[in-house]
């Protein structure tokens, strides 16, 4: 093993930020360049050092667990924390919190990185900013985000939400219903391009009075009462998420209409109810549970290698059931 006085003299990094650095404690990410290669080309562990005390924080927002997928995430990354024997901290963090959290952030706390998940687009703007500004590895679970800067490791869902719509107007629909909040939820945005993105790639036009762009305050339910109240009613309706496309099922049953013989209905996400609901639901399987590792590993490896962004999209696949 290398003294610590080769690893001063090979980076060029002054005594008290190697020290600092060997603590654990964070230091600028040029010196933090500079001793990780010191130390590699020396033959020295980088880990050792960081999974030693090392705890990770889960930002999410209140209520979060609603939505079964980012319990999955949660119970993959809490999985993978525990056999690297990392500790977690769940902390739920929105608004104003955001700036407080981290203008108090510390370099000498044993806290070295933060996993983010499911926020909408204002407050996963807002934390993207301060974790940039603070120099604070990280990693954005299921959003893809353009800033060179942010990490991330998500499904493409906008390829995803493309290739199903495609798959319903390769079944010859043409009238598809659909509905989100792309003002409010980046995720939202992504899936609605993809729908956009399937009629272009289809040589066809999608009808404006099918796509549903709610604001704050507009009702998910009150949506689908008006798709299926349309005189000219769609053939197909394709939920961005798998409880909308159930949501809409349970509405539709309750209208008379026969799924999928009056209208197919798709979804998004592969919960593990889609699979077991009447008629089981056709939908987009997006493994929640593997990013949750993912997003563990990616970010052990911005604290221990020479890295400095980590974008990583994993693949979705198609389930066709009987919705459709």
């Amino acid at each position: 093993m290398p003294k610590t006085e080769d690893i001063i003299q090979k980076s060029g990094v002054s005594r008290s930020t190697v020290f600092r650095f060997l603590r654990g404690n964070n230091v600028r990410p040029e010196a933090r360049k500079a001793i990780i290669r010191a130390m590699q080309e020396l033959g020295y562990s980088t880990k050792e050092i960081f999974l030693k005390n090392v705890v990770i924080e889960i930002s999410v927002e209140k209520d979060f667990e609603k939505f079964k997928g980012f319990t999955e995430v949660v119970q993959g990354i809490t999985e993978r924390a525990e056999k690297k024997n990392i500790k977690i901290q769940l902390i739920i963090r929105t608004g104003d919190q955001i700036k407080r959290d981290y203008e108090q952030w510390s370099q000498k706390s044993n806290t070295k990185g933060v996993i983010i998940v499911g926020k909408d687009l204002e407050n996963e703007t807002l934390e993207a900013q301060w974790l940039k500004k603070k120099n604070i590895p990280h990693i954005f679970v299921n959003r893809v985000i353009e800033d060179p800067e942010i990490s991330y490791v998500a499904v493409d869902v906008r390829k995803a939400a493309c290739d199903i719509v495609e798959y319903l107007i390769q079944n010859g629909h043409r009238k598809i219903a659909t509905l989100g909040y792309p003002d409010m939820l980046r995720i939202d945005r992504d899936k609605l391009a993809g729908y956009d993105d399937a009629f272009k790639k289809c040589g066809l036009k999608a009808d404006i009075r099918y796509k549903y762009i709610l604001e704050n305050r507009d009702s998910s339910e009150d949506a689908i009462d008006a798709i299926l109240k349309m005189k000219d009613r769609p053939t197909a309706f394709f939920g961005i998420c798998d409880s909308y496309a159930m949501e809409f099922i349970n509405k539709a049953h309750n209208a008379g209409l026969r799924v999928p013989d009056d209208i197919a209905v798709v979804g998004m996400d592969d919960l593990d109810i889609a699979q077991y609901f009447k008629p089981a639901l056709t939908t987009v399987r997006t493994p929640f549970k593997e990013m949750g590792v993912l997003a563990v590993d990616y970010l052990l490896q911005l604290l221990t290698e020479d890295l400095v962004c980590i974008k990583t999209t994993v693949k979705h696949s198609l389930h066709i059931r009987e919705s459709t």
